[in-house]
């Protein structure tokens, strides 16, 4: 179990300090289009007021504050500056996919110590991702439109299983460690600051298998997060069901 920055901090808190930084976003607008990614301390001020942990299980480190309370953050910062709730919204939501799908070793090591996370995504699967033998993975390939790689300490993507032909479609977690932002987001005309640059992946010699997942198991893996209310879908109740009855993904 990993304790939160602020265990206290209540989802009225949230709201407060993300209002109070839109007149501050607004003035960092020219420099983030210019960054092509919100500045540092656009980025020191999300970690202080804990928006990227909104969405984050309490077991490890989060404050697991609700959907209806993220997007009303997320849309108070995009008041400010749009590129700058895009980018949010979207590193810090990833959270869900790794809560939701991965066994909780894997979880473990990959909030580490402290639950410091955050991750850019593509939805679209790319690349190749190829056993080694030992345990390990190869991934190669090059994964565009990267919303808030910049600060980002993992990624969540899709790629295909190595073959001839490739697949299935896999859904993998990659530290920071193992690839690289391109500088390649530029002559856009909307959303520039957004950090939606293209990520390199290379060879990851640490992680093992268990950060790879089948996409055809997504619908029927049940995660250690999913106990959680926040990992459920709410629904069932159309269905004459109780939501608590059936574990469904995020």
């Amino acid at each position: 179990m990993i304790a939160a920055p602020e265990p206290g901090l209540t989802a009225e808190d949230l709201i407060e300090r993300a209002v109070r930084l839109r007149p501050v976003l607004l003035e960092r607008q020219p420099e983030t289009e210019r960054l092509t990614h919100y500045p540092k301390s656009t980025h020191d001020d999300f970690l202080r007021a804990g928006f990227y942990r909104m969405l984050q299980p309490r077991r490890y480190g989060g404050y697991e504050v609700g959907l209806p309370v993220f997007y009303r953050v997320v849309t108070e910062i995009a008041r400010g500056c749009p590129s700058t709730g895009w980018a949010l919204s979207l590193t810090a939501a990833h959270v869900l996919q790794v809560a939701g799908f991965f066994e909780e070793r894997a979880q473990d090591e990959i909030f580490g110590a402290d639950g410091d996370f955050r991750a850019a995504s593509t939805v679209a699967p790319v690349g190749v991702a190829r056993p080694d033998g030992e345990g390990h993975v190869v991934l190669d390939g090059t994964w565009p439109y990267s919303s808030g790689s910049p600060y980002s300490t993992h990624y969540v993507g899709q790629t295909l299983r190595a073959g001839d032909p490739p697949g299935p479609v896999l859904l993998f977690v990659a530290p920071r460690s193992v690839w690289t932002v391109l500088d390649d987001w530029h002559g856009v005309l909307g959303l520039r600051g957004s950090g939606t640059a293209g990520s390199r992946h290379a060879r990851d010699g640490e992680r093992m298998q268990r950060y790879f997942r089948d996409a055809a198991t997504y619908w029927t893996h049940v995660g250690p997060g999913m106990a959680e209310p926040l990992f459920r879908r709410v629904g069932c109740d159309r269905l004459g069901l109780p939501s608590d009855h059936i574990p469904l993904i995020p």
